[in-house]
């Protein structure tokens, strides 16, 4: 277990240094970034006297970045019954950089703890109408059964909108020391005024229940974060949108 435990930390460490590796080879600067930590709590079974068996239920919550670094899984998993409660952690980071001639707005999503429900996740950014879309949107998803054992999966529905870009992807199944998605886009001026501002707006929903493909396609993105369809509202665990803000002539 202690050696779990060390590749585990070793990981989560050298992570963030990992994220802007690629950029940097492009001449991409990193200007400003913005981290938020989410707590979800699943209840299957019998919680303050009330039935959630037949309909579990769950609660996400924002914590700090203290809380999140010091969550420990063996802990956690002794003192609970795990039947009845279960917890998933996760972390975005989102991002804007630029390389002289383009800026670019990147989200990043780590799981600490790795999600039961394996369906159909979406990732997306929003941008305000001073900038749009050039090119075309990346995603990739890298997963790890160890620190040397690592697998890159670009497969992914993308969508653009007037506000924004997503893509809806599947998350693999089995048993991973660490798993992220990663998304980002290039923007350009909308129009020819100077900009003194840009505002960058990461959203992560995450499928609570088995979605299809064509379902987890139900969504818009805008400066609001991921907008998902009445339809599948009800499927998905919705989190506080991260969004960063830089100032700038442009």
């Amino acid at each position: 277990m202690k050696k779990i435990v060390v590749v585990l930390i070793a990981l989560f460490a050298i992570m963030p240094n990992l994220i802007f590796a690629e950029e940097q080879k492009q001449g991409f600067e990193l200007l400003v970034q913005e981290e938020k930590y989410y707590k979800t709590t699943y209840y299957n079974g019998y919680v303050d006297g009330i039935d959630t068996l037949s309909q579990p239920s769950f609660m996400t919550e924002e914590i700090t970045q203290d809380e999140y670094n010091s969550y420990n899984y063996v802990t956690d998993s002794m003192s609970r019954v795990s039947s009845y409660i279960s917890t998933e952690y996760k972390k975005m980071t989102i991002s804007i950089l630029s390389n002289g001639s383009y800026y670019r707005y990147k989200v990043v999503l780590d799981w600490k703890k790795m999600p039961k429900i394996r369906s159909y996740d979406i990732i997306g950014i929003g941008h305000n109408s001073n900038v749009k879309i050039v090119g075309t949107p990346t995603f990739n998803l890298k997963y790890c059964t160890s620190s040397s054992n690592c697998t890159t999966s670009t497969s992914s529905t993308k969508q653009t909108f007037s506000n924004g870009a997503g893509a809806s992807f599947k998350l693999p199944s089995g048993t991973f020391v660490t798993m992220q998605a990663t998304y980002f886009y290039d923007v350009a001026k909308s129009g020819s005024s100077t900009l003194y501002s840009q505002t960058a707006y990461g959203d992560y929903s995450h499928a609570t229940s088995s979605v299809t493909a064509s379902q987890a396609m139900q969504y818009s993105v805008n400066n609001s974060g991921i907008v998902l369809d009445s339809s599948i509202t009800n499927s998905y665990d919705t989190i506080n949108t991260a969004a960063v803000s830089w100032s700038g002539t442009w």
